[in-house]
C-alpha cells in the first residue's frame, strides 16, 4: 500500500473538518450517459435544504478536487443526484463505476439558485441542468423547458423517465434560441437559464428584446469550453 504524501494527508485533514461522509444506497442508470444515485448520511437529516441548492462531491480521498451537483430531492437523511457521466474526470469516472455500498464525501448543501417563489417559468439548460429542472418540480408545475443536447435522444429518454417529457423540447446544440422564443408565454413569467456559459449569456442578452420579457432572471453558468469548475 502506498504511503500518503504530505499533500494527501493535508487534504484529508482539511476535508475532515467540513466534509460529510455519505453512503451510496441506490444506483440506477436512467438513460444513456446518465445515472441516478441516492446518498445517505445521518448529518443530512439536520441540513436545511431548499430546491436549487448545490452540494460539492469529493469522490477520492487525498485530494481537494470536488465537483458540484444539484440535488434532485432531499428527504430526511437521504439525497438524490442525477449525474451526466461525460468526459474523463474523476467525478465522471466515479459515477460510471459507483455501486451500492460505496462511500463519498460531500460539502453542503449550499446556496446556488433559489427556486422558491417561482410560478410560471421558462427553463433553459442542457445535460448539466436536468437535476435543477427536476428540483423545480417541487416548486411549480408551470414550466416550459428547452434543453440543448449533444445526444437529444438520451436527454429525451431521461426527461420521459422523470415525467418532464410533455413540457420539454430537446434541440441540438446551437439551435436553442429559436425554440426558447417559441415557448415564451403570454402570461407573466420568470426565466431560469443554466448550463453552458455561452448559452446562459446568449439567452439572457436575447431576452432583452423579447416582446414579453421575464419578470425575474435566475441564471448560472455550470461550465464553459476549455474551463472546469465554474460552479
Amino acid at each position: 500500500m502506498a504511503v500518503p504524501t504530505f499533500t494527501e494527508r493535508l487534504a484529508d485533514l482539511a476535508g475532515g473538518a467540513f466534509l460529510q461522509a455519505a453512503a451510496v444506497t441506490a444506483v440506477e442508470p436512467c438513460a444513456p450517459g446518465f445515472v441516478r444515485v441516492e446518498l445517505r448520511a445521518d448529518a443530512f437529516g439536520r441540513a436545511e435544504w431548499v430546491p436549487g441548492m448545490k452540494v460539492q462531491l469529493r469522490t477520492r480521498r487525498g485530494t481537494m478536487k470536488m465537483r458540484t451537483y444539484t440535488p434532485v430531492s432531499w428527504a430526511g437523511d437521504t439525497t438524490e443526484l442525477i449525474a451526466y457521466t461525460h468526459g474523463d474526470g474523476p467525478a465522471a469516472d466515479w459515477f460510471r463505476g459507483v455501486q451500492v455500498g460505496d462511500s463519498c464525501e460531500l460539502f453542503g448543501p449550499r446556496k446556488s439558485i433559489d427556486l422558491r417563489g417561482l410560478d410560471r417559468v421558462v427553463f433553459v439548460g442542457d445535460e448539466s441542468s436536468i437535476a435543477l429542472a427536476c428540483a423545480l418540480t417541487a416548486v411549480t408545475p408551470h414550466v416550459q423547458h428547452v434543453f440543448e443536447a449533444a445526444d437529444p435522444a438520451a436527454v429525451e429518454a431521461l426527461l420521459a423517465a422523470r415525467g418532464l417529457a410533455d413540457t420539454s423540447v430537446v434541440v441540438p446544440k446551437t439551435k436553442v434560441l429559436d425554440h426558447v422564443r417559441e415557448v415564451v408565454p403570454a402570461e407573466p413569467f420568470d426565466l431560469v437559464v443554466t448550463g453552458n456559459a455561452a448559452t446562459v449569456h446568449e439567452v439572457r442578452r436575447d431576452s432583452r428584446d423579447w416582446p414579453r420579457r421575464p419578470g425575474e432572471i435566475k441564471g448560472k453558468a455550470y461550465w464553459a469550453e476549455g474551463r472546469a469548475g465554474l460552479d
